[in-house]
């Protein structure tokens, strides 16, 4: 039996009590609902919570469809998932028609502090949660998922468990798919900010990395931000638009590149990664520019968003279940 859930998370990253999150994880770790697989996603910055539920509708529909038209995952049992999209308030005012979003182009720092805010205390309990609601010996997959500022939510929230040094049930292993992700491309090596919990988990950690130089939010305004905050002096590129650094290719025993293209079709066609830790990167740049591709780019963003679609449906599948 699968079952889905929304978590709303304060500025702060605290989890409202009303929620009663604790039972909720709780009971939908029990033996009711057999629960194999826990796919947790956020979304990123500029996002309400209106288009975060439409988006997280699209995604997790659209997704589970695609798949198990394909036939996936294959195997016996069959998964059983528990879906955990997460909503942080990623605007200045979660009203689009707000006047205080007229100026939401200049809280991008404020956005990038409060992802790892987010990460660090409200996905970061949610995670101790599961692991403290776990059966002994129940095999867990946990697939975290994150676009954009959001990768920054669940790379924080692993950090934080790598620092704290939390113990995780032998049973669990995870998944991290990072769709353009907006922040510094070294931030998962040696002294960045997320420099921790690759080799903490590795024995256990499997990664997806996207990139596209169609991101103009990534190829472009994020430089131009690091460039002018006088406070940052490291690497100004992002890993959404450079890829996996040699420094994190090398953090893993295998890794494996795919180029995505508007007529991929990967899942049971192209040999899937490795189930051991592996790191995958997939470049989207020619699936982004291809004069198949409806989506409409803006002179902003680029193809930052551009991750609605059954393509991407795939490269997810066949990086999970392949």
């Amino acid at each position: 039996m699968s079952h889905y859930i929304t978590v709303p998370i304060g500025a702060n990253g605290v989890i409202d009590p009303d929620e009663n999150i604790q039972q909720i994880v709780k009971q939908a770790m029990s033996s009711a609902f057999n629960i194999t697989d826990v796919f947790i996603y956020s979304h990123g910055w500029w996002t309400t919570a209106d288009a975060a539920l439409k988006d997280y509708n699209i995604a997790t529909t659209g997704f589970i469809y695609f798949t198990r038209n394909k036939g996936y995952p294959k195997g016996e049992p069959p998964i059983f998932p528990f879906l955990i999209g997460i909503h942080w308030p990623s605007m200045a005012d979660d009203d689009p028609t707000g006047v205080a979003n007229l100026l939401e182009p200049l809280t991008f720092y404020t956005m990038e502090k409060r992802a790892d805010d987010i990460g660090q205390e409200g996905l970061y309990a949610i995670l101790r949660l599961l692991f403290d609601a776990v059966r002994p010996g129940v095999k867990l997959r946990v697939s975290l998922l994150g676009h954009s500022f959001g990768c920054k939510v669940v790379c924080a929230a692993l950090e934080q468990l790598a620092v704290n040094r939390i113990p995780v049930p032998p049973s669990i292993t995870f998944n991290v798919v990072l769709l353009q992700a907006a922040f510094a491309t070294d931030s998962l090596e040696a002294n960045g900010e997320y420099a921790h919990f690759v080799p903490t988990f590795g024995p256990r950690l499997r990664m997806l990395v996207s990139r596209s130089a169609a991101d103009s939010a990534l190829c472009e305004a994020f430089p131009a931000a690091r460039t002018i905050n006088w406070f940052h002096h490291g690497v100004r590129t992002a890993l959404g638009a450079t890829g996996p650094s040699d420094a994190l290719k090398a953090a893993f025993p295998a890794n494996k590149m795919v180029a995505l293209t508007w007529d991929s079709t990967l899942l049971g066609s192209v040999a899937a990664p490795l189930a051991e830790p592996v790191l995958v990167t997939a470049d989207l740049t020619e699936f982004h520019t291809s004069p198949k591709n409806p989506y409409k780019a803006d002179s902003w963003g680029g193809h930052h968003s551009d991750i609605f679609q059954s393509q991407i449906y795939d490269l997810m599948g066949w990086f999970l279940f392949g």
